[in-house]
């Protein structure tokens, strides 16, 4: 590969979420390739690009209005594409793709997102690549159960009904699909793709977290997510009226951290001497410093919780619900805990409190895992043979079985 382009619907920088944290890595992985790389992305022209400008020769940042309209959204019933696609079409984004193709006669183009599947599913020279950090119409799916707004829970499900069609149409118009996990890959095939589907799972900067104090500096527990995604809200909500109260009532000196960008004003309404919601804070390695654990109480899934990985790298034990762990390659008992009532959370947490020499075999065990499976120098790789696999330039094995079926 000598060109290499790749669309995103925002810039990866900061990184600070884990939408951002898989972009940034998967780019990095594509720079080390030492082809020319070049970014389009809707977004503020006048950010800071930071070190993505030593990884991508051109970065392209076309400014996006984000359309929440009552026409908007009525066209989001009416239209047989789904709102959250239409929310990201865009006549100067289309013609600044296409600019940029004609010009540059890109071997590899790499899209990040179904919404931004529109683009580039024209036929093109190029191997065309689409990466799914998440199955987004089971997350519509999911979010729609737990809705009690019953106009927002149908429109939910009619937009989850529209997305998965959507979703298998633009995965044939495609070379090769990403997804996080084996689940997604085996969903993804059951439901009929041919595409040559890659697992690329998310990953951990082990370095990054390995310097973390192995001992914590308060008897603290931690959640570490953006508080803006509906999955955390709701894990913290659950976790705060059904889990945490049942913690207290044995350990009252227990100090509970919510650190995440953008908490609502109910959540942030949670917050007391005991119970503390950060905000969005510019680090969050001095937070998992304080904790003797983290916890990850979510009870919506998809993808791969990244905040799991990057507590083990830290060297920090975690409790999770089972979907809070979905697509990791984890085992309860041997380097997480999963508790799944609230009940079970709750003893699961006060055991790794009050025993420190389960804690720290527990940290321990994560730890080797998340180093020998996680680190993003691994998964890099897993996506640089995948893609010079479909480029015609085929190095590994298991990316020849996908792409050869």
């Amino acid at each position: 590969m000598k060109k290499i382009l790749v669309l995103a619907g925002r810039l990866p920088y900061p990184v600070d979420d884990g939408w951002k944290i898989r972009t940034f890595f998967l780019l990095k992985s594509l720079a080390r390739t030492g082809a020319q790389l070049d970014l389009l992305v809707f977004g503020d022209p006048e950010a800071d690009c930071g070190t993505l400008n030593e990884l991508c020769r051109n970065i392209h940042i076309v400014p996006r209005e984000k359309k929440y309209s009552p026409f908007d959204l009525l066209q989001g019933i009416i239209s047989a594409t789904p709102f959250t696609v239409l929310n990201y079409a865009d006549t100067r984004f289309k013609a600044e793709f296409d600019r940029l193709v004609a010009e540059n006669d890109y071997d590899y183009i790499q899209v990040e997102d179904i919404n931004l599947a529109q683009y580039a599913m024209e036929k093109s020279n190029a191997v065309k690549v689409l990466d799914m950090h998440n199955i987004e119409s089971d997350l519509l799916r999911r979010y729609a159960e737990k809705e009690s707004n019953f106009l927002k829970s149908l429109y939910a499900k009619l937009t989850a009904f529209k997305l998965e069609k959507y979703e298998m149409g633009a995965v044939s118009e495609f070379d090769g699909v990403l997804v996080c996990s084996e689940k997604e890959k085996t969903e993804l095939e059951f439901k009929g793709a041919e595409t040559p589907v890659r697992v690329v799972p998310n990953g951990v900067d082990c370095p990054f977290y390995s310097s973390i104090s192995p001992d914590p500096s308060e008897k603290a527990i931690v959640f570490v997510g953006s508080m803006d995604y509906h999955a955390n809200i709701s894990g913290i909500e659950y976790f705060a009226s059904e889990v945490y109260p049942l913690i207290r009532n044995k350990c009252p000196e227990l100090t509970v951290y919510v650190v995440g960008k953008n908490p609502p004003e109910h959540i942030k309404h949670l917050s007391d001497e005991r119970f503390i919601v950060t905000g969005g804070v510019p680090n969050v390695r001095p937070y998992l410093e304080k904790g003797l654990l983290t916890i990850v109480p979510l009870l919506v899934g998809g993808g791969t919780r990244l905040k799991i990985l990057e507590s083990m790298a830290a060297g920090r034990a975690v409790v999770s619900t089972s979907l809070g762990a979905e697509g990791i390659e984890i085992s309860h008992g041997e380097n997480i805990l999963i508790a799944d009532s609230a009940e079970d959370f709750a003893t699961e947490v006060l055991k790794l409190v009050s025993n420190p020499q389960v804690r720290n075999e527990l940290r321990d065990r994560a730890m080797d895992f998340v180093e020998s499976k996680y680190d993003w120098s691994i998964i890099g790789e897993i996506l640089q043979d995948f893609a010079g696999c479909l480029c015609g330039n085929c190095k590994d094995s298991a990316a020849r079985g996908e792409i050869n079926g």
